[in-house]
């Protein structure tokens, strides 16, 4: 598996990424990856989860690209610490740290990556960890999430890896149910280090059914009252409902917020 350049909306997230597990056991419903690699395989089923990693290729591809000075995103198609993991994700984290590579891990389970702790640590200032934070109760996570960690797990893991000292984020995407994401905005702005703010796109018409433009004035004030002050992304697709609410360069710049 290789190091690679994102490209569309998984740029805004990262200049590189890796793919080292095929499938997902969280089971989201609004997963785009299912039909996005279902249009190449008519019998890709994304809740098996496979781990084809080639070690040996992985070191090739760090190795290749160990000056490029560019944040790997672990990862798009799949979660580091899904419910299948078993260790891959340190030994994916040894051999990019070995090679000088920043890291930023998205993951919906921050509580099962605790076990990691140690080999984040090791990165120092070219890491972060961040997760998906969606609903504010355990009802609408197990109905559109049922694999997952819980919301409070999210929060409560991220919290404890920002007291350790190491940089934390979040990325709100999707946001299905408004006033619950600005729930969760305010839970994690006093502790975290950034945050990356999108929507729901192309699912069932519920994009159509919110006022984006008074979302977006509730997150920037949240976040403007946290002193979060150029420290957010919004990303392109909310960024184009904006009536009004001034955003600084860096708060519409993709790339300003990675290691």
């Amino acid at each position: 598996m290789k190091i690679y350049e994102p490209t569309g909306r998984a740029r805004e997230y990262s200049p590189l990424a890796l793919n080292y597990f095929k499938g997902c056991d969280h089971g989201c419903l609004y997963c785009y990856v299912p039909n996005m690699l279902g249009r190449f395989n008519s019998n890709y089923n994304h809740s098996e989860v496979i781990n084809p990693t080639d070690f040996k290729e992985l070191e090739q591809s760090a190795s290749k690209m160990r000056d490029c000075g560019k944040q790997i995103l672990l990862s798009f198609t799949g979660d580091p610490y899904c419910n299948a993991e078993s260790g891959e994700t340190r030994k994916v984290l040894e051999i990019l740290n070995f090679y000088g590579h920043k890291v930023a891990i998205l993951t919906k389970q921050p509580m099962k990556a605790l076990k990691d702790i140690v080999i984040f640590k090791k990165f120092g200032d070219r890491f972060k960890i961040g997760s998906t934070i969606t609903f504010d109760n355990d009802t609408d996570s197990e109905k559109w999430e049922k694999g997952a960690s819980s919301p409070d797990d999210r929060i409560n893991g991220l919290e404890i890896f920002a007291k350790e000292g190491i940089k934390t984020w979040a990325s709100f995407e999707p946001v299905i149910i408004p006033e619950q994401s600005l729930n969760q905005l305010k839970k994690v702005v006093n502790f975290i280090d950034h945050v990356k703010i999108g929507k729901i796109n192309n699912y069932k018409g519920i994009d159509k059914q919110i006022d984006w433009a008074k979302f977006i004035f509730d997150s920037v004030r949240i976040l403007r009252e946290s002193n979060m002050n150029g420290r957010f992304y919004i990303k392109k697709d909310l960024l184009i409902h904006n009536t009004g609410v001034y955003l600084s360069g860096n708060e519409t710049n993709e790339d300003y917020l990675n290691l």
